[in-house]
C-alpha cells in the first residue's frame, strides 16, 4: 500500500513523481478563467493547505501548475455541464448498523469496470493532520480529460486513525455551486475531524460544489448521512440503529427535488436500499462484521453488480468500536480481501 508522508507540499511531490511516470499530461486542458477564479477563491478561504499540496505535485510533475489547480478543482462543475456526460448508471450502496456488536458498517463502490485495473488503498500521514487510509478510483471515468485516465489520488473512501470513517454515495440533483470538489471534503474531513459532530461543522462551515451524499461514522458507533445538493444539506440518522444510504435522497424535502427516476428511469437505487434493509432486517440484533460481505458480495441481489457498464469494484466491512477494517475486492472471481490498518 503506497504511503504519503510529510507536510502537504511534500505528499503533492510524492504524488507529483507518479504522475510524471504515468506520463500525465494536461494538453486537453482548457481554462475558464472566470471559473477557475471563483473556485480558487473559495480553495483559499476553506482549504488553502491543499492548493499547497497542488502546487508540490505540479513542481514534481512538470506540470503547468495552473492547468493542474484548474483541473483537480473544477472537474465536478466541468463535467457537471459538459455534454460528454455519460449515461446516468452511477450506483453505490452503504449501510450501518448499531447493535450489541457494536457499530457494523458495510460499503459497496460500484463504478465502471475498468476501475478494477488501477482502485487502491494507500494512506496518508500528513505531520501536521490526522493520517487515514484512503481508498481511490484514481479519478477513472472524467470525459472532460478525453477518456485518458488522470491517476490522481481522490479519496472516494477514507477511514482515519482517530477512528472516523467517511464514503460517500452519487446524488441526482441538477444544479452545481462553486465549493468544494466531494472527494477533497472526504479528504479534509479525514484530516480534521475525529467524530460525526466534527465533520457535521465542517458541513456546516464548508460550500459544496456538486450534489453528493456522505456516510459518515466513528469509533463511539455514532452514525449520519448527509444528503448534498450542493447549494443545502440536510443529515439523515436512520431509525432503530440502522441507517442505509444508495442513490436517492431519503430526506423529507430533499427527495422532491430528486431528479433520480428523470436521470434513469430504470435506476435500481430503491431496490439495493430495500434488498439491504431486508437482509439487516434478518439478522439485525446478531450481524457482525463477517456479515457484511454476505450481504454486500450477494451475486443473487443487485447490490452487489456485475453488468457490462457497471461493476461493483470494491466493498468495506468496518467495525467502528473495535476499529477493525477489512477491504475485499474481486468480488466476481476468486474472492480477495485484506485488512486495512494504519
Amino acid at each position: 500500500m503506497k504511503r504519503f508522508v510529510g507536510s502537504f507540499f511534500r505528499i503533492g511531490q510524492k504524488q507529483g513523481e507518479l504522475l510524471r511516470r504515468n506520463q500525465v499530461t494536461l494538453d486537453k486542458i482548457t481554462v475558464d478563467s472566470k471559473l477557475f477564479r471563483r473556485q480558487l477563491s473559495a480553495y483559499k478561504r476553506h482549504y488553502p493547505e491543499l492548493l499547497e499540496e497542488f502546487e508540490g505535485m505540479a513542481q514534481s510533475a512538470k506540470l503547468d501548475k495552473d492547468k493542474l489547480i484548474y483541473k483537480l478543482i473544477t472537474a465536478e462543475i466541468r463535467w457537471s455541464i459538459s455534454k460528454l456526460r455519460p449515461p446516468w448508471n452511477k450506483a453505490c450502496t452503504i449501510f450501518g448498523v448499531k447493535n450489541g456488536n457494536g457499530a457494523i458498517v458495510g460499503r459497496n463502490y460500484d463504478w465502471t469496470p475498468e476501475t478494477e485495473k488501477v482502485f487502491q488503498p494507500y494512506i496518508i500521514a500528513n505531520r501536521d493532520r490526522n493520517a487515514f487510509i484512503g481508498i481511490t478510483d484514481m479519478d477513472i471515468g472524467d470525459p472532460t480529460d478525453g477518456g485518458r485516465a488522470p491517476f490522481f489520488y481522490n479519496a472516494d473512501d477514507a477511514i482515519n486513525d482517530k477512528g472516523l470513517f467517511i464514503g460517500l454515495t452519487y446524488a441526482h440533483h441538477d444544479e452545481w455551486s462553486y465549493g468544494i470538489v466531494s472527494t477533497h471534503l472526504t479528504k479534509m474531513v479525514s484530516e480534521t475531524c475525529e467524530t460525526v459532530e466534527d465533520a457535521l461543522a465542517v458541513f456546516r462551515r464548508v460550500p459544496l460544489c456538486f450534489p453528493k451524499n456522505y456516510f459518515v461514522s466513528d469509533r463511539h458507533g455514532n452514525m449520519a448521512v448527509i444528503e448534498h445538493t450542493s447549494r443545502k444539506y440536510k443529515v439523515v440518522y436512520g431509525e432503530s440503529g440502522v441507517l442505509i444510504q444508495t442513490n436517492h435522497y431519503v430526506d423529507s424535502e430533499l427527495s422532491r427535488a430528486d431528479r433520480v427516476l428523470i436521470h434513469n428511469p430504470t435506476t435500481n437505487t430503491y431496490l439495493r436500499y430495500y434488498e439491504v434493509l431486508r437482509e439487516i432486517n434478518r439478522r439485525r440484533d446478531q450481524l457482525k462484521l463477517s456479515d457484511v460481505i454476505q450481504i454486500l458480495g450477494n451475486r443473487e441481489l443487485r447490490v452487489c453488480q456485475n453488468e457490462p457498464k457497471m461493476k461493483t469494484i470494491w466493498s468495506l466491512a468496518l467495525d467502528m468500536t473495535k476499529r477493525r477494517y477489512r477491504l475485499y475486492w474481486n468480488l466476481f472471481r476468486e474472492r480477495r480481501a485484506r485488512y486495512l490498518v494504519l
